[in-house]
C-alpha cells in the first residue's frame, strides 16, 4: 500500500479520555501561589491609576504641541519656524517619550513588589 522507504502509519482507535472542564473532568492547579482577591483588586487599581497618570502626562506634553505649533509664525514669514517643529516633532519628542516609559515601568515593578511583599507578609 505504501511506497518502500516512507515510515507505516499508526492508526489509534479508542474511546478518547475525557479531560478538561468541557468534558467533565478536572481543571489543571493552576501553577503559582493563590493571591488573595483584595490584594490582587488593588494592584489592579494602582496599576490602572499609573496608567492613567503617565497617559496624561502623554497628552499634555505631546497633546498641546499642536497648539504651540500654532503660536509659531507663519514658515512662509519666518522660514526658521519649520525647522524649530521638525526639531520638536523628530528629536524631542523621543527623549520624553523614553522618560514617561522607563517612569510608568520602575513605578509598575514597584507596585508589583510592593503587592507581593503584602502577600507574603500577609
Amino acid at each position: 500500500m505504501s511506497a518502500p522507504g516512507t515510515p507505516r502509519r499508526e492508526v489509534v482507535t479508542g474511546v478518547p479520555r475525557a479531560t478538561g472542564p468541557a468534558r467533565g473532568g478536572r481543571r489543571p492547579a493552576r501553577p503559582g501561589p493563590a493571591v488573595d482577591s483584595l490584594a490582587l483588586r488593588d494592584l489592579m487599581r494602582r496599576q490602572l491609576k499609573l496608567g492613567i497618570a503617565a497617559f496624561g502626562v502623554l497628552v499634555v506634553l505631546l497633546g498641546l504641541l499642536p497648539l504651540v505649533f500654532t503660536a509659531l509664525p507663519d514658515p512662509a514669514v519666518r522660514p526658521g519656524s519649520a525647522l524649530v517643529v521638525w526639531a520638536v516633532l523628530g528629536v524631542a519628542a523621543y527623549p520624553a517619550l523614553v522618560v514617561i516609559g522607563r517612569w510608568y515601568v520602575v513605578r509598575a515593578e514597584r507596585n508589583e513588589r510592593d503587592a507581593a511583599d503584602r502577600t507574603e507578609g500577609a
